[in-house]
């Protein structure tokens, strides 16, 4: 698959050579600076299916792997595969006497191993070269990269230029969702109209199927690979959930860091000056100097201190506290 480019470009899930989710935000990010900075029009949604991984049907994933060639032996090894797959209910890691039977799984697919994944995506790569087919793009500029659509494993973003253009799209990954038979999840799907480089308020949009997908308005914002958007990632949202995490979770947040860093650079670095008439009375090498280490003498509180090769503690090197010599002869 990789060495003959099977999957589509626009996969980032378990596309060889791909960066993962930072592929799609990063080209998610750029066209909404893109949209901001040139004032232009936009019109994108995010679609999300309902139960991905266990409503794939059984017959698809056979079907696909005739669609693109695979070798004979190994569609037939895979189809025996699939007919094996069953699963047992189990309670407090006891089996439940009432399902005594193994659980034939007659639809979706396997997680946790290599190739459910990979058998997954290659099970959506139609959907893409179906959408990249369709001459629907949002072009970055004149002349410039053509953008359609961004996947990631089951999260589906779509690009367009106008309404008219994002209905064609909406309409085609409706169309090929139902005659795989699955489906969207509404709830968790939504639109975005962009109008001169603001969020336009309007309505939803008529679909080939019966299902209403919400508008999101300026306020409003969507997550997507665990980032809130609305034109491009909403940077200062995620900054403030960052921090409220931090602060949940015992940690300071950034601004008390912050404030910390600045405290300490007006204070300035500690000096420990050395007395001059040092020999060499076992300490050959003062590795560690710094003013935030109390003195280990009992009688002295003094922190300009500097660590003992020797004896390896903190000790005061004040001529009038001498404690570095006291210790010693203690």
């Amino acid at each position: 698959m990789n060495s003959n480019q099977v999957m589509s470009r626009a996969q980032n899930g378990c596309r060889g050579g791909s960066r993962g989710t930072k592929e799609p935000l990063l080209i998610d990010a750029v066209i909404g600076k893109v949209v901001k900075r040139n004032r232009r029009n936009l019109s994108a949604a995010w679609i999300d299916y309902k139960k991905a991984f266990d409503s794939v049907p059984h017959t698809w994933l056979k079907r696909v792997l005739e669609l693109y060639k695979v070798d004979g032996t190994v569609r037939d090894f895979l189809g025996q595969c699939m007919g094996q797959w069953s699963t047992i209910l189990c309670h407090l890691g006891e089996r439940m006497t009432a399902a005594e039977n193994h659980i034939r799984i007659r639809r979706g697919i396997f997680q946790g191993d290599c190739l459910s994944p990979t058998w997954y995506c290659l099970s959506l790569n139609p959907l893409s070269t179906l959408l990249e087919g369709s001459g629907r793009r949002f072009q970055l500029r004149r002349g410039g990269t053509k953008v359609t659509h961004l996947f990631n494993m089951d999260d589906l973003k779509l690009f367009a230029s106008s309404h008219s253009h994002l209905k064609e799209l909406l309409n085609i990954t409706c169309d090929f969702s139902n005659s795989i038979r699955m489906e969207l999840g509404t709830d968790k799907c939504a639109i975005l109209h962009v109008e001169r480089g603001r969020v336009a308020n309007s309505e939803g949009i008529d679909l080939s199927m019966p299902i209403s997908i919400r508008t999101l308005s300026e306020a409003e914002t969507y997550r997507y690979l665990g980032m809130s958007q609305n034109i491009g990632v909403d940077e200062s949202g995620m900054k403030r959930i960052g921090a409220d995490t931090e602060v949940k979770r015992g940690r300071p947040s950034t601004s008390s860091l912050e404030n910390e860093i600045q405290a300490k650079r007006k204070r300035g670095p500690a000096v420990v000056a050395l007395p001059k008439d040092i020999r060499k009375d076992g300490v050959d090498h003062w590795p560690q100097v710094g003013g935030s280490l109390r003195c280990k003498y009992p009688q002295c509180k003094g922190n300009s201190t500097i660590r003992c090769s020797k004896c390896g503690i903190n000790l005061c090197l004040n001529k009038n506290n001498n404690c570095f010599e006291n210790y010693h002869k203690d």
